[in-house]
């Protein structure tokens, strides 16, 4: 008797403990751990037997029937462990995803450092290229020695325009052999350069008082204006072609071309009329500064293309368009 008596005792102990484990595990970790179980189960017996769908889907369907039988505080308590786990796993994938994009962007910016110049790479690279076009470059001279026609005001304009030329030369992918000519380094023009262009005494050009006619050969000498009749087709290797330093507010008509026809050099004006026509406006000019007539010559260069030449140093508001 005594021996039954505690049997039943321990066996009463044993489903008491029992139950008080069952009290303090959620709902969610005992239908996690049978439903694991259940999965075992059916991953060993497929392990002989092969296994279909409907077989993987039973663990699903248990559980959801466990969630039935739940009472409505063990349901509600389950939801809300779920969506806690739900949230941590989101931000763990949020922090994978941004690690993620931080590797690629760090990827990219090394890519492009290695793949793009420094500024010294750059800077070495535009002063061997106005080097090289310093000994084999298509010569182009600006002719200053007209200083003494201009007012302070216009003076003050040419230097702008010069420091402008110098920068287009540095950009260009054909850059040519400037020649500073006839200028006068105790006149007022150069003075105004000296004092508003940072570096001027140190640009690649080869500036000189001596006048253009005593500079090179005339035979070799191509003077551009806009009031001459033959239109340029090409650039010659050989020869020179001289802009006309002046800023002529006034527009003095045929300033630079008397000085060449006295000194029997050929006058050519930009091939304008040839590829642009007139836009539905008042005012119409050929007469451009000196960097636009500079860029379109360094353009034409490196394209053998009129039409981008032209299109690049042509303002819109000088009235031309390209012609369809």
């Amino acid at each position: 008797m005594c021996d039954i008596e505690e049997n039943e005792t321990q066996n009463n102990d044993s489903v008491s403990r029992n139950k008080d484990t069952s009290k303090n595990e959620s709902p969610a970790t005992m239908i996690k751990e049978k439903s694991e179980d259940e999965i075992l189960e059916v991953k060993s017996s497929s392990d002989c037997n092969g296994v279909t769908r409907d077989q993987f889907d039973a663990p699903d369907k248990t559980v959801a029937t466990e969630l039935k039988r739940l009472p409505r505080s063990q349901k509600k308590r389950l939801k809300q462990e779920l969506a806690m786990q739900r949230k941590k796993e989101m931000r763990k994938e949020k922090r994978q995803l941004q690690k993620l994009k931080m590797k690629e962007k760090a990827k990219k910016e090394k890519k492009e450092a290695m793949v793009q110049p420094t500024r010294k790479e750059l800077r070495e690279e535009i002063k061997s290229k106005l080097e090289a076009a310093m000994i084999c470059g298509q010569r182009i001279c600006i002719d200053l020695s007209m200083e003494n026609t201009m007012t302070s005001k216009e003076k003050n304009k040419l230097a702008q325009q010069l420091c402008r030329l110098y920068g287009v030369n540095k950009k260009a992918d054909t850059p040519a052999h400037v020649y500073f000519a006839g200028f006068d380094k105790n006149g007022e023009l150069y003075q105004e350069c000296i004092q508003k262009i940072d570096g001027f005494e140190k640009y690649q050009v080869e500036m000189t008082e001596v006048p253009v006619l005593e500079l090179f050969d005339t035979n070799d000498i191509i003077y551009l204006t806009p009031d001459a009749t033959d239109m340029l087709e090409e650039l010659d290797k050989n020869k020179v072609y001289v802009i006309g330093g002046i800023v002529d507010e006034s527009v003095i008509k045929n300033l630079s071309k008397q000085r060449a026809d006295a000194a029997n050099i050929p006058t050519y004006r930009l091939p304008i009329d040839r590829y642009m026509r007139r836009k539905d406006q008042i005012h119409f000019s050929q007469i451009l500064a000196i960097n636009q007539v500079f860029e379109i010559l360094v353009t034409y260069l490196s394209s053998k293309n009129w039409r981008a030449a032209l299109s690049r140093g042509v303002p819109e508001r000088k009235g031309y368009v390209l012609k369809d």
